[in-house]
């Protein structure tokens, strides 16, 4: 690409033990991208993430914030990595100002500067009306933004969310991904892993893994194609009859492999 990735990675590989969870993977990612990660239970979605964001060792590969491996970044420069678990980190006692105000304390902001950043994330999340409210009587989806408005105190350029819409019903779900969407408007790069079908055309790019073997990667509409079905929701009654390998071997045969993999080398 002519300008560095937001994220990358290059030959990202993860054992444990005998066990291959991630078979070594090429990824790259630009500014302003919106990645869905999806696959099976166990796939290894949840250890992807984790090692982009520089939460889990590597067996091999190195990941990249543009140009900088992880591992030469300072703790200024992995600020501008953000990490949001799938179980909420809210305190449940605490108004969503104040929860926001202390997280934003203990990242060293202060004054107006912590102030203005906080009323900044609520705006940005809609979350204005919800200000004053203890977070244990927020819904699954308000606190959910909590969560993400947290780390977006810290100014993350690259966001990860692991199955940040499990529990959430059809319309809470498809409002959240449009905020998710609106994030990336602004050029910060997404990644959520998810299992949620409904709200695929919010995202750029879609990724599903298969046993820890990476089997397509392109936007959604193209997956429909690739997967000769009419709907992304019907892929894993597919997946769950295809051997890892061979699928992995057909997608590095495919031009969306040419287009988003090998063109997008890091």
């Amino acid at each position: 690409m002519g300008t560095p990735a937001a994220i990358s990675a290059k030959g990202l590989a993860v054992k444990a033990g005998r066990n291959v969870l991630l078979q070594p993977l090429n990824l790259s990612f630009a500014d302003g991208e919106f990645v869905g990660v999806l696959g099976p239970s166990g796939c290894g979605k949840s250890t992807l993430l984790r090692c982009l964001a520089g939460l889990q060792p590597l067996s091999q590969g190195q990941v990249f914030l543009g140009l900088k491996p992880l591992e030469q970044l300072t703790s200024v420069e992995r600020r501008k990595i953000g990490f949001v678990p799938q179980d909420d980190v809210v305190h449940g006692s605490l108004r969503v100002d104040r929860a926001l105000t202390y997280t934003g304390r203990l990242m060293g902001l202060t004054g107006d500067a912590l102030s203005g950043r906080v009323n900044q994330v609520i705006e940005l999340l809609e979350l204005q009306e919800r200000r004053g409210v203890r977070t244990d009587k927020l819904s699954g989806g308000q606190r959910k933004r909590v969560s993400i408005a947290m780390e977006l105190l810290g100014e993350p350029q690259v966001l990860f969310l692991d199955e940040p819409t499990a529990g959430l019903d059809p319309a809470l779900e498809d409002s959240f991904m449009s905020s998710c969407q609106k994030l990336c408007r602004g050029g910060r790069t997404l990644l959520m892993s998810t299992h949620v079908m409904q709200s695929l055309d919010c995202l750029d790019l879609v990724l599903v893994l298969l046993k820890g073997h990476m089997i397509f990667l392109g936007p959604p509409q193209q997956g429909l194609s690739y997967f000769q079905v009419p709907s992304l929701t019907m892929i894993y009654k597919q997946l769950a009859q295809q051997d890892p390998l061979q699928a992995q071997q057909r997608f590095a045969a495919s031009p969306l492999y040419q287009t988003y993999v090998a063109g997008r080398a890091p």
